[in-house]
């Protein structure tokens, strides 16, 4: 890790924090819970792409978590696994240490081209090296809000061994629970996002209706809607 970066007592609290919540995820909604909250104060994007399994195999499996698709219907499921295919072999071949795409230093790049052909905009991947007998992980941040630099790669490096595992530990819990979906199916509009962490932060209905300026039922329709795409069945689960 590069010794450049300085951490702030609020950097090294939010990461304590970052760390420490990481170890109560077991279930799907909470790892998107997870990775669209608090880890997103040191690796922020709006959607993460999540891939397992053995990798340049057909065992490779990946899922797109986040509160939007970042193309949306603009990139055909085609195109959505090159990119994939593209970022993991630039990561490989780039000695599996983080890689950013995109921004002004795309170049001829194939994946920063392919993200520019889409607009989907910076993006950086990181993974953990296969070794025999252990599993995988590779995970694709998109539509960062800056290209990244040292401070992203620096906590990359640092937070994947916890995305690793928090990946795994809810994987080996679904396979002991084969009624849960096998695929990540949470897409939240840009609306429910905001209602969803309003919730987490103790407002009841009408205070987020006023502070968002829509009325208490449409408030109610995103919380009914934001509880049916997380497969719970209460506030309390949804932010758990």
């Amino acid at each position: 890790m590069d010794s450049l970066v300085t951490l702030t007592a609020v950097d090294l609290e939010r990461l304590l924090i970052t760390i420490e919540s990481s170890q109560q995820v077991h279930l799907r909604h909470q790892y998107f819970l997870w990775s669209q909250g608090v880890l997103q104060s040191f690796l922020p994007h709006e959607a993460l792409i999540v891939g397992h399994g053995e990798y340049n195999t057909p065992a490779f499996r990946y899922e797109v978590l986040g509160r939007t698709h970042p193309a949306g219907d603009r990139m055909p499921g085609s195109d959505f696994d090159k990119l994939v295919s593209l970022a993991l072999d630039s990561w490989q071949h780039g000695g599996h240490v983080p890689k950013a795409f995109g921004g002004q230093g795309a170049g001829t790049c194939p994946v920063g081209l392919l993200l520019k052909r889409f607009s989907i905009g910076h993006a950086m991947a990181h993974g953990t090296r296969e070794f025999n007998g252990d599993s995988s992980g590779f995970f694709v941040f998109l539509n960062m809000p800056e290209a990244p630099g040292r401070r992203h790669a620096y906590f990359a490096q640092m937070l994947m061994p916890y995305l690793h595992t928090t990946l795994h530990r809810m994987l080996t819990q679904e396979k002991s629970a084969p009624e849960l979906p096998a695929r990540f199916n949470t897409r939240l509009s840009g609306r429910e996002g905001q209602v969803i962490s309003l919730v987490r932060d103790g407002m009841t209905n009408q205070q987020i209706a006023d502070k968002l300026e829509l009325s208490p039922l449409t408030i109610k329709n995103h919380i009914q809607n934001i509880l049916r795409k997380l497969e719970v069945s209460n506030r309390a689960q949804a932010v758990a």
